[in-house]
């Protein structure tokens, strides 16, 4: 999830629309939203280290959050 930075709209909006991609990056979806957060993306990388080495791009124009999503299927829920 991005949160723009105060005055760094112009920036991010170029950045949104032509991130860098690393090698094994595979990106699904990016969206800008209407409320905050102001941008939310979607993308599949194989470890943590490839994760962090993308999401690091935003973070001189946007407040970054990153969230580790799964299939319900492998969650192993315990009650």
């Amino acid at each position: 999830m991005l949160k723009v930075l105060p005055g760094q709209l112009e920036e991010a909006t170029r950045l949104f629309k032509h991130p860098k991609l690393p090698n094994n990056v595979m990106l699904h979806e990016f969206l800008g939203l209407l409320g905050k957060p102001d941008a939310i993306v979607i993308f599949e990388a194989p470890d943590a280290a490839t994760a962090a080495d993308f999401m690091v791009q935003f973070g001189r124009v946007a407040e970054t959050t990153t969230s580790l999503a799964l299939p319900i299927e492998e969650f192993k829920w315990t009650w």
